[in-house]
């Protein structure tokens, strides 16, 4: 008898070894499925920065070096009253010489979801059922663009080109050192405050030595459902794209190469909605 009950504690104490190693694989595997499945995640969802190639931009840089300033917008998610995710934008650039902003909106099949059930529609809606418009600070509005569509995984991606922005207009007026009560690390001049007309200055001077009261200071894109745009109603979603507040980045030749090498195989398409309706 006490020689079976040692060699039951003998099998035991061999068993534990093996249960333990097993446990340990699991764990790790585990741990390995969980954080590669966030990675895969988070690289799916995140835009790829592409510039589009339009043929302004072709003609522009066929003169030269053409100046290109990028952003990363300060609104970037926009979820519902449920705190679901519904849209998102980034890499908002500026090409000065075109006069044409473009920007990326991200949104996923939640979203197309959220749209049949807000719209009581029978079936999904297509990837690219949705219209945007930028709108600026003096109230204009553009709601005619270009646009390219990618999808990954779950998520769609709509690069939006509009055309006619000036972002660089501005008035300029009397400049006191008094009034710049802020600078940068580099000494630059970033107070600011606003005009009569709620407009932002800026102390950036200009050769006369003026400051600038630039006319159109931050631009938001709205998004609706191309079936019901009005411009009189609140849109699905409102966010600020470029705020002249915030420091611009001025692409290198080698990153414009890049990002146009990675815009270049994709088709524009038009769109256009009625500002009155």
């Amino acid at each position: 008898m006490a020689e079976e009950y040692t060699e039951y504690e003998e099998m035991q104490k061999r068993s534990h070894p093996v249960l333990k190693a097993v446990l340990k694989g699991i764990l790790i595997a585990l741990i390995v499925f969980v954080f590669g499945a966030v990675l895969i995640r988070s690289c799916v969802r995140q835009p790829q920065k592409l510039l589009l190639a339009s043929p302004e931009l072709a003609a522009a840089s066929a003169d030269g070096r053409v100046r290109i300033l990028y952003q990363s917008p300060y609104d970037k998610i926009n979820r519902n009253e449920y705190g679901t995710f519904q849209f998102a934008v980034s890499d908002c650039f500026y090409i000065p010489a075109t006069k044409q902003l473009q920007v990326t909106v991200r949104y996923n099949k939640k979203t197309l979801q959220d749209t049949k059930d807000k719209y009581g529609l029978t079936k999904l809606p297509e990837d690219d059922c949705f219209a945007f418009s930028l709108l600026f600070d003096d109230g204009q509005r553009l709601t005619s663009y270009r646009y390219s569509t990618a999808t990954r995984g779950r998520y769609i991606f709509v690069y939006l080109l509009f055309d006619g922005v000036d972002l660089e207009e501005y008035t300029p007026v009397a400049y006191t050192p008094a009034d710049a009560a802020v600078t940068d690390r580099e000494g630059n001049i970033v107070a600011h405050e606003t005009d009569e007309n709620g407009r932002s200055i800026l102390y950036e001077t200009d050769e006369s030595g003026s400051a600038k009261v630039y006319v159109r200071t931050y631009v938001s894109l709205e998004t609706y459902y191309s079936e019901d745009v009005n411009y009189n109603r609140i849109p699905l979603s409102s966010l600020l794209v470029f705020d002249r507040l915030y420091s611009c980045e001025e692409l290198t030749d080698s990153e414009i190469e890049k990002y146009l090498g990675r815009g270049n195989d994709l088709p524009l398409f038009n769109a256009s909605y009625d500002a009155d309706r």
